[in-house]
């Protein structure tokens, strides 16, 4: 690690695992400071590092004000990635994580984030350009690093469905469409009279490892049955998500549902729960059923669970597929955001950004439509 003066702020590099594991409590002290997303947290970061930072450098940036830390920026640097001649600081997370941002101290955003924009200045050289995926177009970020002296570029990235929820689940239902809700109420009933049916939150530390491989097998078997991959293809992806199911369960910030019958899950909702919003991850449910509308049943209970647990919002994360239109019309967006050297080289780096950016959303588009 190294230190320097900007301003009257220091600013701490992080650009070893050894440097991540020592602010550890830093991190977790500004989780409880500031607004955060489970693929900001501690956990997530730390594991995510652990199973794809092959290949890729650590470049953490903590932010003090005195011997106060004031926030992070969780940057990672990669290299020639997808063809590209040059390095991006990117967020830690980038690829399969959902919302990414800074952590940053309530009351000290401007502090902290001139402080990084300072930093970015000096860091980004002609052959560097900052690529933020999936940042929240409500991030207090932008307004700083878009009055800087770098050249920047911006695109959508993601769309992301969520819930207000009000206080009952009477009066979310009566927010839904008709025919909908109808629906819904009629499979409840019908899969609970008709079934030996149940429907709870894992609670035992020991069930956790099971419960996810279970949700695993129910996701692979749906999505292979339409000759797609599904999200857990590999065993790093497997693993990976494993260790951070059971991290986020011992830090109480982990909901796993499951809706069984009798001793057999027939759906499964893997969701987080952090700052009192429950963040709707992957589901899976078993394709035998699938005429008993088990998938709709375990996120209407999941919501529902929500509400009685006084949460404010249900997020359904990024992606606008059609299901999703069906709890909720509110969306929000994620941003693709770079910026460079104000040169030609700079602007060039950028625009190659958005390019790449377009092909994965409409790669990301047909996927949805299968």
């Amino acid at each position: 690690m190294d230190e320097r003066k900007i301003s009257h702020m220091t600013v701490e590099r992080i650009t070893n695992i050894s440097g991540l594991l020592e602010i550890e409590d830093i991190w977790h002290e500004l989780e409880e400071e500031g607004k955060v997303y489970p693929f900001n947290t501690f956990e997530w970061v730390l594991n995510w590092w652990k199973y794809f930072g092959h290949g890729k450098k650590l470049e953490i940036i903590v932010v003090y004000e005195g011997t106060m830390p004031i926030g992070i920026a969780p940057f990672m640097i990669t290299y020639f990635e997808k063809g590209l001649f040059a390095k991006r600081i990117k967020f830690i997370g980038s690829t399969n994580s959902d919302y990414l941002d800074f952590i940053v101290r309530s009351g000290y955003e401007k502090q902290f984030y001139t402080a990084i924009v300072d930093f970015l200045e000096k860091r980004i050289d002609s052959l560097t350009v900052l690529d933020l995926e999936h940042i929240p177009e409500d991030s207090e970020f932008f307004p700083y690093i878009m009055g800087s002296n770098l050249y920047y570029d911006y695109e959508v990235q993601d769309i992301c469905p969520y819930i207000e929820l009000p206080d009952t689940w009477e009066e979310y239902l009566e927010g839904l469409e008709g025919k909908f809700r109808r629906n819904l109420n009629y499979e409840v009933r019908r899969f609970f009279k008709e079934y030996d049916a149940s429907f709870y939150v894992v609670k035992d530390f020991e069930l956790v490892d099971r419960a996810m491989d279970t949700l695993i097998n129910l996701h692979q078997k749906r999505w292979r049955q339409k000759h797609m991959p599904g999200v857990f293809y590999s065993k790093r992806i497997r693993d990976f998500h494993k260790d951070v199911a059971k991290d986020m369960f011992l830090k109480g910030e982990l909901s796993l549902f499951e809706l069984k019958d009798g001793v057999k899950t027939v759906a499964s909702l893997l969701s987080y729960h952090v700052g009192g919003i429950r963040y709707y991850y992957i589901s899976g449910y078993d394709i035998e059923y699938s005429k008993r509308s088990v998938g709709n049943i375990a996120v209407g209970l999941a919501i529902k669970h929500s509400i009685e647990e006084g949460d404010r919002v249900f997020d359904f994360l990024r992606g606008d597929e059609e299901y999703k239109r069906n709890w909720t019309s509110l969306k929000k967006r994620n941003m693709r955001f770079v910026a460079s050297k104000p040169t030609f080289l700079g602007k060039l780096l950028c625009k190659w950004v958005i390019v790449e950016n377009g092909i994965i959303k409409k790669i990301k588009e047909a996927v949805q439509k299968q």
